[in-house]
């Protein structure tokens, strides 16, 4: 081999050796590379979101209890508390949301033909979804514990038959990407009407609680045959029954500091059915589920006015209602 051949062979070699060390990259080898850097940068910042919310449940709201009373003036709800623990250290944003059986969001719902609807409780850190109804949102610190307040808040009023009224519903708690950081939350809401009844005595027929309340029937001078009639204005949940009492067993006493047998005799009727007034009495009624409920007519007549001491006669009658 000549001089000159052999320092072009030396010349390869270093060639050779220097492609086998440094290695150009091709366009799919860069492409790679790039799909790689991305994916690492991806996987890097969803453990970070996870480190981030990492969520405990504290506190479950399994049962939830509506005591109903449809004759009740003021507002009824159910407590709805949600206790939660943050156990990473940046802020979880959460977005809490009910659903049925099926999936699908329940923002209200009817319970024996009660409207309920659920609301955040005042003061207690939850917002109100403005775009998306029956959704709430909640900020937990890192590394705080919490409680997310709502109430079942009765929005419809009605009146069921007595009984219990429930629907099983889900929670969700999931982040502001609408993934689930807990399982659902199974939640019964129920509500609870108990047997009620009311009496109203009234001089008018009408709906319940209408035209002037009557305490006293007064016959003035009184007369053989005499009538005066007042309305008895009844509203129940469920069948009921209107018991009469009569003090004097269906006789007016006169009043005074001299005592006397003298009396005056009257009769009632309560809807055209006569009562017995020497003992108690009793009438079943089934009044329809409203608020109005139903009147009933109550007549009372005086019986013979003849030869009674003068004076003042005076009988009481106990009138009450209870539900079955």
């Amino acid at each position: 081999m000549s001089a000159k051949s052999e320092r072009l062979s030396r010349r390869r070699s270093r060639r050779a050796a220097a492609n086998r060390q440094a290695p150009r990259l091709t366009w799919s080898d860069t492409a790679t590379l790039a799909i790689a850097l991305a994916l690492a940068a991806l996987l890097t910042l969803m453990a970070s979101n996870a480190r981030a919310c990492d969520l405990a449940l504290s506190q479950s709201p399994s049962t939830v209890v509506i005591n109903y009373n449809p004759f009740a003036i003021g507002p009824s709800s159910g407590a709805i508390d949600l206790g939660l623990k943050n156990q990473g250290d940046e802020a979880c944003e959460l977005r809490l949301s009910f659903v049925d059986d099926g999936g699908a969001a329940v923002s209200s719902l009817a319970l024996g033909g009660v409207g309920v609807q659920f609301r955040p409780r005042e003061a207690s850190g939850l917002q109100t979804s403005d775009v998306e109804p029956g959704v709430f949102h909640y900020t937990l610190a890192g590394k705080a514990t919490g409680q997310a307040q709502l109430d079942a808040a009765i929005v419809v009023d009605a009146v069921p038959d007595a009984g219990t009224y429930a629907s099983d519903l889900k929670l969700l708690v999931e982040d502001a990407d609408g993934t689930a950081l807990l399982a659902p939350i199974p939640v019964r809401m129920q509500l609870v009407s108990t047997p009620r009844a009311q009496l109203n005595l009234a001089g008018a027929a009408g709906a319940f609680g209408s035209g002037s309340s009557v305490e006293v029937v007064d016959f003035g001078d009184a007369a053989t045959g005499l009538t005066r009639r007042i309305f008895v204005q009844v509203r129940a949940n469920a069948p009921s029954v209107i018991s009469i009492k009569s003090q004097h067993g269906g006789v007016m006493r006169r009043q005074g500091d001299v005592e006397t047998e003298s009396s005056v005799p009257y009769a009632v009727e309560l809807d055209g059915a006569v009562v017995d007034l020497t003992a108690p009495w009793t009438k079943d009624v089934d009044p329809p589920r409203t608020l109005a409920g139903m009147s009933l007519p109550m007549l009372f007549t005086l019986g013979e006015v003849k030869g009674q001491m003068a004076g003042r006669y005076q009988d009481v009658l106990a009138i009450d209602i209870s539900p079955h």
